[in-house]
């Protein structure tokens, strides 16, 4: 079978090559392959990628994380990547992959417009994406959420395959971040090529075809694949093995009830495939997916130590966890809106230092230059509020809020007393008993907090 593997952005670069180190150790499989990027260092990187198949778009210097930066680059450079796709489109091209991660500014941005110049040369693709991590930037989160959501509208795009980044941590633990990137890649790609060898491999019994294969892809919604191994003496029963041969993979977990088609094939020793056990595979299928395409290849093998299951589910409904990133991008996004909206009024007040020329009072400086006492000085500034020498009925009805919202100018800052004294009369004419009992009223009502004694601070 011929493929043609698209790699977009970082992730997806990395994939690609991936794919094509993996296909020229595989005889069944061609594979042309190109990547698509906006950074042109990264580009540069994947060597499996011929230079003449790397196209840079934008400004080279990246996407900034932000999906609109690659959608952007990628409708301003549409016509080359037109030409770069028909020129490596072949009569006997089968199968069209994007890989991308979802979670970049690329990858999210590209996907959507590549699948849309696929369907203008009459051409239906997959894609094999990554999902960020639950701990990554609302940006990533966003740029997935975005991403995911314009890819899968594209009528071109039918099978949708999510690799699941937070599933990386139980299944590589303590393993280097690069090294449990790269064996995620391969893990990824080697399931998919094992699942083109079906096509390939004679079997005595019934077997998948290359046309089986390829019309499988053509069911639109999102897919996941299954790649189970274990030895064939712990094996009793092939369908028991059947629901933990879709369990505990890398793809993003599925419900298989919603698929619209089934293609597996079953590798073990020839002992093990009696009409029985084989017919119970089949109504395992058959109950799992009522009225829907199930497609079973069995492959009996002489002097094999293995049972292995490969497969793909197509045609499936939204998984959990699009579902839940969706809604915490959702979620995040209005959080940092607010966030922004607060700093935003926070510029624009100020930092609340203003001068009043016109209240100057020459004779004021000229007291000031005359030194006063230490005695005095530090009088001064150690007075503190006593509520006990607070006149009680004294009225600040009127007044109260005009010193709340002189005092709201300061945020969070810590200040004394007389500061605080000192700040109000900046704004306002008022006498310091008047100012002290809206202190202590404010404090009565928590806008003004005591941490320490003597210092005020404004909630």
């Amino acid at each position: 079978m011929r493929l043609l593997t698209i790699g977009l952005g970082h992730c997806g670069g990395k994939i690609a090559s991936t794919f094509k180190k993996t296909a020229k150790e595989e005889k069944h499989l061609i594979l042309d392959v190109c990547g698509i990027n906006t950074d042109r260092v990264d580009l540069e990187s994947h060597d499996e990628i011929p230079d003449k198949n790397k196209l840079l778009i934008g400004s080279g210097k990246g996407a900034a994380r932000d999906w609109n930066e690659g959608y952007r680059a990628a409708e301003e450079a549409r016509g080359h990547i037109y030409n770069l796709i028909k020129k490596l489109l072949q009569p006997d091209t089968d199968i069209v992959i994007l890989t991308l991660g979802e979670g970049g500014g690329s990858g999210s941005g590209l996907a959507p417009v590549v699948s849309e110049i696929l369907g203008e040369l009459g051409r239906y693709c997959i894609a094999l994406v990554t999902l960020p991590f639950q701990v990554e930037s609302v940006k990533a989160k966003i740029n997935a959420a975005k991403g995911l959501d314009m890819l899968y509208r594209e009528e071109a795009l039918k099978a949708l395959i999510c690799i699941d980044n937070d599933k990386i941590v139980a299944h590589y633990p303590d393993t280097i971040l690069t090294d449990a990137y790269q064996e995620v890649n391969k893990t990824a790609v080697n399931t998919f090529a094992n699942l083109l060898k079906l096509a390939h491999t004679p079997s005595q019994a019934d077997r998948i075809d290359e046309s089986e294969l390829r019309s499988i892809f053509g069911y639109p919604g999102f897919a996941t694949m299954s790649n189970y191994k274990m030895y064939a003496n712990t094996v009793s029963n092939l369908d028991s093995m059947l629901q933990h041969s879709l369990e505990g993979s890398l793809f993003a977990d599925v419900n298989p009830t919603t698929a619209a088609g089934v293609l597996l094939g079953i590798y073990g020793p020839s002992s093990l495939f009696t009409t029985t056990q084989v017919d119970n595979v089949r109504r395992v299928l058959k109950d799992m997916l009522v009225g829907r395409d199930a497609m079973l290849g069995v492959y009996p093998l002489n002097h094999c130590r293995w049972v292995s299951y490969v497969g793909i589910m197509t045609g499936m409904d939204v998984p959990q966890k699009v579902n839940e990133l969706l809604e915490t991008a959702r979620e995040e996004h209005y959080r940092q809106e607010e966030i922004l909206k607060v700093r935003k009024s926070q510029k624009e007040k100020g930092l609340g230092f203003e001068i009043d020329n016109s209240s100057f009072d020459s004779t004021m400086l000229i007291k000031s230059e005359s030194q006063p006492s230490n005695s005095s000085r530090n009088s001064a500034q150690s007075r503190e509020l006593n509520p006990s020498i607070i006149n009680k009925n004294i009225d600040i009805t009127h007044t109260l809020k005009q010193v709340l919202n002189v005092v709201q100018r300061y945020g969070k800052t810590k200040t004394n007393y007389m500061e605080l004294v000192n700040n109000v009369q900046r704004y306002l004419d008022l006498e310091e008993d008047i100012i002290a009992a809206c202190i202590l009223r404010l404090k009565e009502m928590g806008v003004i907090i005591e941490p320490k004694t003597g210092i005020y601070q404004i909630i």
